[in-house]
């Protein structure tokens, strides 16, 4: 079996009602190799919709309906909350780690945040909702630009950026910032530059780690 789950009860941190969700127990380890961002091979593709609890009564979205949330409340009924930042889209696993995305950011869970954005974006890739896709992507870029000192001397994000940049088409900036640089890793090094070859013809489609010139990746 490839996964197993089971149903358990939570109680929301912010309204207080309990709910039953249902929790990844056991999960195969992925097998093959990750895309540029980091997207796993094989079965946990199928898992993401076990990275997100949603309450049922006001809405909260987190991994465990039992993480705090640090602003006010009244947040949850906003319009950016509720319209998931103006994504419109039918997939509701994509939804939720969107709204996931917005309550870690205000609990100041930037990288987290990010992770969640990335998540929701590859639901929509795989619903081949390019252009929504990309917004996750953006918004994770923003916030990005807009902590610095959250991620600040994180080269796994540094080289990430140029992922979320280059697949939502921002790819002069990939150009701009990736072209000559070096990292202490040799790996992230020749990922940095094989980013810029890709974004400097334009090329805004996923690719795996193993497509790196001289990287063998498992």
């Amino acid at each position: 079996m490839a996964f197993s789950t089971d149903d358990k009860e939570f109680i929301c941190s912010v309204c207080g009602e309990k709910s039953v969700h249902t929790v990844l127990t056991e999960a195969e380890p992925p097998s093959g190799v990750p895309d540029l961002d980091l997207r796993p091979a094989g079965a946990p593709r199928k898992y993401m919709k076990y990275q997100v609890m949603e309450c049922p009564n006001c809405g909260y979205c987190n991994s465990t309906l039992d993480i705090p949330f640090y602003p006010e409340k009244e947040y949850l009924s906003s319009d950016e909350y509720k319209s998931c930042s103006g994504i419109h889209t039918p997939n509701t696993d994509a939804s939720r780690l969107i709204k996931k995305a917005l309550a870690l950011t205000g609990n100041h869970s930037y990288k987290d945040a990010v992770k969640s954005w990335l998540s929701a974006a590859w639901l929509l890739d795989d619903d081949c909702d390019i252009n929504n896709a990309a917004e996750c992507r953006r918004s994770a870029v923003k916030i990005i630009d807009g902590h610095p000192a959250a991620f600040k001397g994180d080269n796994n994000f540094k080289v990430l950026m140029a992922d979320l940049l280059r697949r939502s088409g921002n790819f002069d900036r990939v150009v701009r910032e990736f072209e000559g640089v070096a990292f202490r890793s040799q790996l992230m090094t020749a990922i940095a530059f094989f980013e810029v070859q890709l974004a400097a013809q334009g090329d805004d489609a996923a690719h795996r780690a193993d497509e790196v010139p001289g990287v063998s990746a498992k």
